[in-house]
């Protein structure tokens, strides 16, 4: 599986974040938005996601598999997950 976005929950924003953070959490986030803008994308995309840990989340596997947006990367910085028994498994970090 590539790990194509950075998903960041906004509770944990709230939470672990002091207000200069959040102050450079949003100038990154416009200026992403800013180039989108100006190479013609939507500036802001819009995504479903969905927990590993969700009891639905091998049917999701599975549709993202037919349509051809889940399989093994050679990039060494990237996640892969594998299916064993019915479960997801993805890698342990070190030191986890």
């Amino acid at each position: 599986m590539e790990i194509k976005f950075t998903v960041v929950k906004n509770e944990d924003v709230e939470k672990y974040l002091d207000t200069r953070d959040k102050s450079e959490l949003s100038r990154i986030l416009w200026k992403i938005e800013q180039g989108r803008y100006e190479e013609g994308k939507e500036s802001v995309n819009k995504y479903l996601v969905v927990n590993v840990d969700e009891p639905y989340a091998l049917e999701i596997v599975e549709i993202m598999k037919a349509n051809k947006h889940w399989g093994s990367t050679e990039d060494p910085n990237q996640v892969t997950a594998q299916i064993v028994d019915d479960q997801l498994l993805l890698p342990r970090n070190e030191g986890a």
